[in-house]
């Protein structure tokens, strides 16, 4: 018995440090996904708000502005489901970094919860993920289509927006 290859101890550091980095990698992943999900249905709700306002708010192939108001309002109402978007993706986005860098740490080999959880904190200063960014861009984009729509409300005349030189 004494050749036989001895079992791996399951309470060794090694596989403590292992256990550690398949779960703070498995959360990280988690996090990632929730965060697109979450973000997709926000920005779908937002594009929809966007072609029914557009909709609504001219008339006659884009001529004239048919109700200022509405439009104004409704652009209103999807910049500021974008505005929470970016709160959202920005929080997200910290909450990635830190469980990222708590598996890391535990890849390294660190086990002790204070070296697991100080490795989390130091992350809070770093830039956000790549899929973070990605999606800030998409709410960008979506929330300069509002203001260029609320600015068209406020300041355009009700009457005509494109000469009728066609």
């Amino acid at each position: 018995m004494g050749d036989s290859a001895t079992p791996h101890d399951s309470g060794s550091p090694d596989d403590a440090s292992i256990d550690l980095w398949k779960f703070f990698e498995q959360r990280g992943a988690e996090q990632k996904e929730s965060l697109f999900k979450l973000v997709t249905w926000i920005v779908g709700f937002a594009a929809v708000n966007l072609g029914f306002t557009v909709k609504e708010g001219f008339q006659s192939k884009y001529e004239t502005i048919a109700h200022p108001g509405l439009l104004v309002i409704l652009s209103g109402v999807g910049l500021v489901v974008l505005v929470h978007a970016f709160f959202i993706v920005r929080d997200h986005g910290r909450h990635i970094n830190r469980t990222f860098a708590r598996a890391d740490a535990a890849r390294d080999g660190k086990v002790a919860p204070r070296e697991i959880w100080a490795a989390g904190k130091k992350a809070e200063g770093e830039p956000l993920p790549p899929i973070c960014k990605q999606l800030l861009i998409a709410v960008g984009m979506f929330a300069l289509a509002f203001a260029v729509l609320i600015i068209v409300g406020l300041f355009w005349p009700a009457t005509e927006l494109l000469p009728n030189c066609l």
